[in-house]
């Protein structure tokens, strides 16, 4: 789908994918929403997912869980960075990063609990 421009084109090729066109459109451009193997309402205009809540409530929590996921990515991307620049290192530079990517890494573990708590929560019973 890299630089396909038409919504339509980009809808067939999910579709054709596994994903499922549903009865809601985006709130941001009007495109209608597939829902994705993952279960992601996704809008192929925007390139981007969307969540439909129900309540003030709902909308805090969904936010909550999107920009978490945002800060792991950013994290992860981190980590990766650092674990790529290792190899021309000093051995004290080396070390520095090592406690960088440690730090990093713990955060990413907590965040990661912090995720997974939210999604059980979320799941019905």
């Amino acid at each position: 789908m890299e630089g396909e421009r038409d919504p339509v084109k980009k809808i067939a090729q999910l579709v054709r994918a596994g994903a499922v066109l549903t009865a809601y459109t985006c709130p941001a451009c009007g495109t209608v929403l597939v829902k994705l193997k993952t279960g992601e309402l996704y809008c192929a205009n925007c390139e981007r997912a969307v969540v439909v809540v129900r309540s003030e409530e709902e909308a805090q929590q969904a936010l909550e869980v999107v920009q978490l996921r945002e800060v792991r990515r950013i994290i992860f991307d981190k980590i990766l960075q650092l674990g790529r620049e290792i190899e021309r290192l000093s051995a004290s530079e080396m070390l520095e990063h090592l406690r960088s990517m440690n730090l990093l890494l713990e955060v990413y573990e907590r965040l990661s609990r912090i995720h997974a708590e939210t999604v059980r929560q979320k799941a019905p019973h």
